[in-house]
């Protein structure tokens, strides 16, 4: 029995992993929208101006990443850690963040408008100068977040204090 739950854990990992010629195209080319990345390991890698938009980032690890600029519109991240990430002025709007781990990241400039953010970890990060719009931020957590001249428009729920 335990030899089948292993062989399906395998299998499954095998299934949702990201499609290596999207990964190849990425890291050649810097660009990969409508990509399939998700699972996938973007540790420290330099995604300065990319273009992600529309991509599948789901479960990947951006930590440490450089990519200022980048386009992550329309980008599905769920579960995608950014931990210590530095981020400045890239766009996320219509992204899809969902449980994303932004713990220690750099977003000045930040556009988060009309992204779909639930349970979002903001901590210890810095978003000045970032964008909300028509955002619901309830159980998303800011502890020690830095939020200079942050904007929240007048439609964003759950600002925090």
């Amino acid at each position: 029995m335990k030899k089948i739950i292993l062989l399906l854990a395998i299998c499954s990992n095998i299934l949702l992993a990201f499609n290596p010629n999207d990964l190849k195209k990425l890291k050649e080319d810097g660009d990969c929208p409508k990509c399939d990345l998700s699972y996938a390991d973007l540790r420290g890698i330099d995604l300065t101006m990319s273009d992600l938009r529309d991509a599948n980032l789901s479960h990947a690890n951006l930590s440490h990443t450089l990519a200022h600029k980048a386009n992550f519109s329309n980008a599905d991240l769920s579960n995608a850690t950014f931990i210590n990430a530095n981020i400045k002025g890239a766009s996320f709007v219509y992204a899809t963040l969902l449980n994303v781990n932004f713990t220690g990241a750099r977003i000045w400039k930040g556009d988060f408008s009309h992204a779909k953010i639930d349970t979002c970890n903001f901590n210890e990060s810095a978003l000045g100068s970032a964008i909300f719009d028509g955002n619901n931020l309830t159980n998303s957590t800011f502890n020690g977040t830095i939020l200079y001249k942050t904007i929240f428009r007048k439609n964003v729920i759950g600002i925090p204090k």
